[in-house]
């Protein structure tokens, strides 16, 4: 079997055409070395070289034989510093969750701060619920997802930690009478049409919904229910409902809507936003995200 310390001994001796020269350099005594080149050319079916009691020359074979066995050595070189790159973080590949609120301030700047530091692991980026996420992370479809959390209970697989906090603010159609406000206090909205975040798909954003609208003194008319950012905007800005919406979404810039900040300091004002991944993962480019979204964590503010 042909293998690299081989190919070194036939390259000594093609740069060389010497074989006692070829021998010191290999680190070999000559007769071995002569032995190893005989082997050589045993596996490969052809002679190598020409020799005589004077000379040393390469066959044509040999001669394309070297610049193969030059290619072969740079493969194996590449092929190591791959993997300690790898073992390091430095590349491999990483599948990403987001839920679509995140998407318009916290993960922008997390995978273009990754993406500047290791520029060679390849990304898959892709939207989805909550619920999704942890799904697909036990599933191993997903690496790491950004999240709401509290996560419901029945996760044991999954380990979280805190990223970010973002308020919610009011989003309304452009045309509403509340529209021109600094600010809204929660309980104007109590006659209000609601489009909420799924029950089924995004249970915290619902269930935060329900909770900030209690802490008002009342409950929300909840008329539309949507799994996508997108969709809850597309039916604000059609004049059907206003919602409750991360900080985030106010860089999401639509004619027909507006973002009003809340002037309540009630409880569950503020949402959760975590990063979560399967228990004792040990992929090397995956720990590399977690540091580097460690340097932007905001720590959880105090109420």
């Amino acid at each position: 079997m042909i293998n690299s310390r081989l190919l070194r001994q036939f390259i000594a001796v093609a740069e060389e055409l010497h074989y006692g020269r070829a021998a010191v350099r290999a680190g070999i005594a000559q007769s071995p070395l002569s032995q190893a080149i005989q082997k050589l050319e045993a596996l490969i079916g052809t002679p190598l070289f020409v020799r005589n009691k004077r000379s040393v020359a390469l066959t044509p074979a040999g001669t394309v034989f070297l610049e193969e066995a030059y290619q072969w050595l740079r493969y194996e070189e590449v092929a190591i510093q791959r993997t300690l790159a790898a073992s390091g973080g430095e590349t491999g590949q990483l599948a990403i969750g987001f839920i679509g609120s995140v998407g318009y301030g916290f993960m922008p700047e997390l995978i273009n701060r990754f993406r500047q530091q290791y520029p060679q692991v390849r990304l898959r980026v892709v939207e989805m619920t909550t619920k999704d996420q942890l799904e697909q992370i036990q599933g191993r479809a997903l690496d790491v997802g950004m999240l709401r959390t509290p996560l419901p209970a029945g996760a044991p697989q999954i380990q979280t930690r805190f990223y970010k906090r973002d308020a919610l603010v009011v989003a309304l159609p452009k045309g509403h009478a509340l529209a021109d406000r600094k600010r809204i206090d929660l309980r104007q909205l109590a006659g209000e049409s609601f489009v909420a975040f799924s029950k089924e798909k995004v249970p915290a954003a619902h269930a935060q919904l329900i909770s900030v609208c209690a802490a008002a003194g009342f409950y929300p008319n909840i008329e539309q229910e949507c799994s996508q950012v997108a969709s809850v905007i597309c039916l604000i800005a059609a004049g059907l409902s206003v919602a409750l919406v991360s900080g985030n979404l106010t860089s999401l810039i639509h004619p027909k809507v507006c973002y009003v900040p809340i002037s309540n300091r009630t409880p569950y004002l503020d949402q959760e936003v975590s990063l979560a991944w399967r228990r004792n993962d040990a992929n090397p480019a995956l720990l590399s995200l977690l540091e580097v979204a460690r340097t932007l964590e905001t720590a959880p503010a105090k109420r």
